[in-house]
C-alpha cells in the first residue's frame, strides 16, 4: 500500500505544478467558463496513460526513459529523445518563472526565487528516485488540501452543465501535456500492475476532484489573470491569499523535481551526473526568461501536440508486439516464480 501511495503522489505532484494550481493552466486551455465534463474526462485520460507508461517500464526494465525509446521507437528513438529533453526543459523553465512570477508579488527579489528552488531542486534529485518520491508523498497531501480549502471559500454558484465537442481535442492535448512530464519517471519504474493499477486510479481520481474546485472557482473570475487561483484568495481575505501562495509554491516544486529529474537522467549518459544536473539547471533558468505565462500560454500547448503523437505511437507499439511482449512478462514471471520456490 505505500508502493502504491507514494508513486500516486508522484503522478500528482507532477501534474499539480504552477500552471494547475494556480489555474492559469486550465484557464489557458479551457477558457473562462469551463464545462465541470472537463474534470472527469481529464481525470479518465489521466488513468489511461499513468497506467500505460507504468505498463511500459513493467515489461522493459529500464533505468532512463532514453533506453525505454530505444526499445519503443527504434530508429525514432533520437526524435523521441529530443521532445522529451525539450518537454522536461520546457516543463522546468516554466515552474522556475513561475516560482519567480508568485513570490515576487511578495518581496520583488527575482530571479533569486528561481534559483534558490532549482539549487534545492538539483540537491533533491542528486538523491535518486528515492529522495524524488519521499519528497512528492510528503508535500503533496499539504497541496491538496489547501487547494480543496482555498476553493471551497471562493466556489462560484455558476454551474457550467454544458459540454461542447470541441473542448475533446482540448482535453485530449491537455492530458498529453501533463502525461508527457511524469513519463518521464513512470517509465523507469518497474512495479507490479495491481500497484500501478491503484496508483493510476488513485492519481486521477484525486486530479478530478481538484480540478473540479478549481474550475468552479476561477470560472469567470480573474480567469484570464496571471494566477486565477491566487487573485481569487487575495479578494477573500489574507489568510487565504498567503495559504495559496504556499499551496502554489509548493506545487511549483513537486513539479521541478520531476522535471528536473527527467532532464538531468537524459544527460547523465552523456555528462555524467554531476554535470547533467548542473546543465539542467542553468538551461531552466535561461529559458525561464521568457516568463511564465509566455511559457504557459504558447510552450505548453505545443508540448501536449507532440505528446499526441508519441503516445499515439507508444500504443500502436504495444499492439504491433503484443504477443512477444506477453511471452517476455510470462517468461520472467516464471523466473521470478522459480526463485520464489528455491527460496
Amino acid at each position: 500500500m505505500k508502493k502504491t501511495l507514494s508513486l500516486a503522489m508522484l503522478i500528482i505532484g507532477t501534474m499539480i505544478g504552477a500552471g494547475f494550481a494556480s489555474g492559469k493552466e486550465i484557464s489557458a486551455f479551457f477558457g473562462d467558463n469551463i464545462s465541470i465534463f472537463v474534470a472527469p474526462l481529464v481525470g479518465l485520460g489521466t488513468f489511461l496513460l499513468c497506467y500505460l507508461f507504468c505498463t511500459i517500464g513493467r515489461i522493459f526494465k529500464q533505468s532512463d526513459f532514453g533506453a525505454v525509446n530505444a526499445k519503443l521507437l527504434g530508429k525514432l528513438r533520437f526524435i523521441a529523445d529530443v521532445f522529451l529533453l525539450l518537454n522536461s526543459l520546457i516543463v522546468l523553465s516554466g515552474m522556475l518563472s513561475g516560482m519567480d512570477s508568485l513570490l515576487n508579488t511578495i518581496f520583488p527579489i527575482s530571479p533569486a526565487y528561481s534559483i534558490i528552488s532549482g539549487i534545492l531542486c538539483a540537491i533533491i534529485v542528486s538523491k535518486g528516485l528515492k529522495g524524488l518520491l519521499k519528497s512528492n508523498s510528503l508535500i503533496v497531501p499539504f497541496i491538496i488540501f489547501f487547494i480543496v480549502l482555498i476553493c471551497s471559500f471562493n466556489i462560484n454558484a455558476t454551474i457550467n452543465l454544458k459540454f461542447e465537442p470541441f473542448t475533446l481535442p482540448s482535453v485530449v492535448v491537455y492530458v498529453s501535456m501533463n502525461i508527457m512530464l511524469a513519463c518521464t519517471v513512470l517509465t523507469t519504474i518497474d512495479e507490479k500492475p495491481k500497484t500501478t493499477f491503484w496508483a493510476s486510479l488513485i492519481a486521477a481520481t484525486v486530479i478530478t476532484v481538484i480540478m473540479l474546485f478549481v474550475i468552479l472557482t476561477i470560472n469567470s473570475q480573474n480567469a484570464s489573470s496571471d494566477m486565477p487561483l491566487i487573485t481569487v484568495a487575495l479578494s477573500t481575505n489574507k489568510f487565504l491569499y498567503y495559504a495559496a501562495v504556499a499551496v502554489v509554491a509548493t506545487s511549483i516544486f513537486t513539479t521541478m523535481l520531476t522535471a528536473f529529474s527527467g532532464l538531468s537522467s537524459w544527460l547523465t549518459p552523456i555528462f555524467g551526473n554531476k554535470f547533467a544536473i548542473i546543465i539542467s539547471l542553468i538551461g531552466g533558468l535561461a529559458v525561464s526568461n521568457l516568463g511564465f505565462e509566455n511559457v504557459v500560454a504558447y510552450l505548453y500547448p505545443v508540448i501536449g501536440i507532440f505528446g499526441v503523437i508519441y503516445i499515439t505511437l507508444c500504443i500502436f507499439f504495444l499492439a504491433k508486439n503484443s504477443a512477444s511482449l506477453k511471452k517476455l512478462l510470462d517468461k520472467r514471471n516464471r523466473k521470478i516464480h522459480n526463485r520464489r520456490q528455491k527460496a
